[in-house]
């Protein structure tokens, strides 16, 4: 009995001091162990720091890239292997109410994981979470350990960079290869339309998430990715964009489609990072110009 106790007590102890070092340090980058933790990750930070947001992206990886900054008033919820149905259904599930939603279209085609979004908006989680930092998943030790070794390596043994014109040449040529080889294999995947049953049943729940939302007073933007122009004109990315368009036409909802501009995709599917957040600058125009 007495053993037990004495455990009790030094997970307690341990836990005190270990939540004081969360609260006074933490490493300026801490690296995520796999895409799941990406999204948990993403998830717990919008029940925390993202519940006063007043616009939510929910998307894909594709829209993952967007990242506004801190106190903006926006939270992209997008999760990386998910489309827009499962930040739809955290949001939905979640006591939290932006005035605006903005829904990417490029992957609707894929099915919501209700058992993500479940288990991440139950209450006893959802809860802790909120008051108790320690717990959440980015917090934990060996998330932190292996952020205080990249930070210290950075600062301590970055390698300093030697301009090479021949070599950097070289493997200009061969990432423009590489990337052009990639585009050929993007444009197969996405050559055949998906199912269009799939497609309704996608429809459907939108449907009827989109009525729970807008009764709680949230107004949905749909808006479209840049991509590769190849792709975007696709079998798959022309069904999905015309069977949306049937079903919430932009007569009755809020659209957003940027057809003005040519962005710089890095494989295809997603933009660089200096891209994504361009496109970022305008949608939130658009939709800070709604209030």
């Amino acid at each position: 009995m007495k053993f037990f106790v004495r455990l009790i007590i030094f997970f307690l102890i341990f836990l005190g001091l270990y939540s004081g070092f969360v609260y006074f340090l933490s490493p300026q980058k801490i690296p995520k162990q796999s895409w799941w933790q990406h999204n948990r990750v993403r998830v717990e930070s919008f029940l925390t720091e993202g519940k006063d947001s007043k616009f939510v992206i929910v998307g894909s990886s594709m829209s993952d890239r967007m990242l506004p900054k801190p106190n903006s008033g926006w939270f992209n919820l997008s999760l990386v292997g998910e489309g827009a149905l499962t930040g739809l259904s955290i949001l939905k599930n979640s006591d939290i109410s932006p005035k605006f939603v903005l829904i990417e279209v490029n992957q609707l085609s894929v099915k919501e994981n209700e058992k993500f979004s479940q288990e991440n908006t139950e209450p006893f989680f959802v809860f802790t979470r909120r008051n108790f930092p320690v717990l959440r998943s980015e917090k934990q030790p060996l998330n932190y350990a292996v952020g205080f070794v990249i930070q210290f390596t950075d600062r301590f043994f970055a390698a300093e960079a030697k301009s090479n014109p021949k070599e950097e040449k070289e493997a200009l040529e061969i990432s423009k290869r590489l990337k052009q080889e990639h585009l050929q294999e993007v444009k197969r995947w996405y050559g055949a339309a998906v199912e269009q049953k799939k497609l309704n049943d996608r429809m459907t729940y939108l449907s009827s998430v989109l009525k729970e939302l807008e009764a709680k007073g949230i107004r949905p933007i749909f808006f479209e990715m840049p991509m590769h122009p190849e792709i975007l004109v696709s079998a798959k990315e022309t069904r999905t964009r015309e069977t949306v368009l049937k079903n919430f036409p932009s007569s009755e909802y809020l659209w957003f489609i940027d057809q003005k501009d040519i962005y710089e995709d890095s494989d295809a599917l997603h933009l660089a990072y200096p891209e994504a957040d361009r496109f970022l600058s305008k949608l939130k125009e658009y939709a800070e110009s709604l209030q």
